[in-house]
């Protein structure tokens, strides 16, 4: 058969150029380009020679991932109804969020098939005793996708903690679970980009590493389970997430351990305007299918009027989940793993993103450490410079949030509100419909 290409000479990333600065009269390639928040350089369109010098196998063999909702347990019975509620409606998985030091275990999971289902305890509070109860109970009943644990950290960077409740989980990964929980999506609610992000969420991850390491323990971490938050910059978001599963392989890897790495993503509370909600479904469409594409193994999807529902909590909730099925049933994203692979763009971005995080980790680092950093203002101080860069571009219109400082509602207008006051120092979600 005749090769219908063999009469067209090969084109490569100059020759495009070329043809590019002549149909556009004179305007080049690198006009065009752009740098982004992140400082990376955004050009025009890629080729195969971006990505030369890249590895571009793909960064996770999975494809598909576990529909979260989250349980606030306040009363085990109340809980449960509202657990079963939630898997009726087709959520995969559970997220429980308590805070007592004593559950009555066997009340809240009452009907509730942990055989079949993920869960993830984040036990705010929980006693030893409880925890060895929680173990006990999801062992009898054949749990095999279980997390259980608590980052205080996260905690103790928003003054909600003192520094020995550290030393305390890190006990109780060596004595206990064996899984390391880490919440690294306050960095992307209180503004930070997302090399900051992600740089911040592998020093905070190291600090509990260099923990067990000192113990000895290291061989005690069977899971490594990070959350992170996703936002509405899609193909940036897709590559963060992406990036953030490389640089926990490459920080594991440093201290000669190889735990199973379980990404949950939340989207995010940065972009939901309390006023004019409903276009949060459309903004948490992307952070959600942002957060699946980049390879998470767990997505929640936060009600669009999280805080703002007034009394249509479950209608709120069951959008949340249909999102993600839609996803599924009728994107089917299930089916492919790693579907940004051998995107010239995703491949060079995700890689730029990486090496840049792991830069700022690396700063971290030698100015000693997470903690150390944190204490000295160091880390707050940054976050709170790059939260005002953020605040201010909203402000004069640089950024558009529709529905709140471009084209509102006339019948749901925003509303002057009190901006939250802390009274210690740490790094807090930013209220931005408050302080716009």
């Amino acid at each position: 058969m005749e090769d219908i290409l063999a009469g067209f000479d090969p084109a490569g990333a100059a020759d495009w150029k070329a043809q590019l600065t002549k149909d556009l009269k004179g305007i080049t390639f690198e006009q065009l380009s752009r740098i982004d928040d992140n400082g990376i350089t955004i050009e025009p369109f890629y080729t195969i020679e971006d990505v030369a010098d890249h590895d571009t196998k793909p960064v996770f063999a999975h494809t598909d991932w576990n529909i979260m909702e989250r349980i606030v347990v306040n009363q085990e019975q109340e809980a449960n109804k509202l657990a079963l509620q939630t898997l009726a409606t087709g959520a995969s998985g559970l997220i429980f969020e308590v805070a007592a030091e004593n559950t009555d275990w066997a009340a809240l999971l009452n009907g509730v098939e942990v055989a079949y289902i993920h869960t993830f305890f984040n036990l705010h509070n929980a006693t030893d005793a409880s925890v060895e109860a929680l173990t006990a109970y999801l062992k009898a009943h054949n749990a095999m996708q279980t997390t259980i644990g608590h980052d205080t950290l996260s905690d103790y960077i928003q003054a909600k903690a003192t520094a020995e409740t550290f030393a305390t989980a890190v006990n109780r990964i060596t004595q206990s679970t064996g899984q390391l929980v880490v919440d690294g999506s306050l960095y992307y609610n209180a503004g930070s980009p997302s090399v900051y992000q992600l740089g911040l969420i592998t020093a905070q991850v190291n600090e509990y590493l260099q923990a067990l390491a000192d113990r000895n323990a290291l061989n005690t971490v069977k899971q490594l389970h990070v959350t992170v938050a996703t936002g509405t910059a899609f193909f940036e978001e897709i590559a963060k997430v992406r990036a953030l599963r490389q640089l926990l392989q490459l920080l594991t890897a440093q201290y000669d351990i190889n735990p199973e790495i379980a990404i949950q993503a939340v989207t995010g509370t940065l972009y939901k305007a309390p006023y004019d909600a409903y276009n949060n479904l459309l903004r948490d469409t992307l952070a959600g299918m942002a957060a699946v594409m980049g390879g998470s193994d767990a997505v929640y999807i936060l009600p669009f009027d999280e805080g703002h529902s007034k009394g249509k909590e479950a209608f709120s909730r069951r959008m949340s989940v249909n999102t993600q099925l839609l996803f599924k049933e009728e994107s089917y994203l299930h089916h492919i793993a790693d579907v940004a692979n051998g995107s010239y763009y995703l491949e060079t971005l995700t890689a730029e993103m990486g090496t840049k995080g792991w830069d700022v980790f690396k700063e971290i680092e030698a100015a000693g450490g997470f903690i150390q950093s944190f204490n000295e203002g160091i880390l707050t101080e940054k976050v709170a410079a790059q939260a005002a860069d953020l605040l201010e571009r909203y402000r004069n219109g640089s950024l558009v949030w529709i529905g709140m400082n471009k084209y509102p509602n006339q019948v749901d207008m925003p509303q002057p509100a009190p901006v939250p006051q802390h009274k210690q120092p740490g790094i807090y979600p930013l209220s931005l419909a408050t302080i716009i």
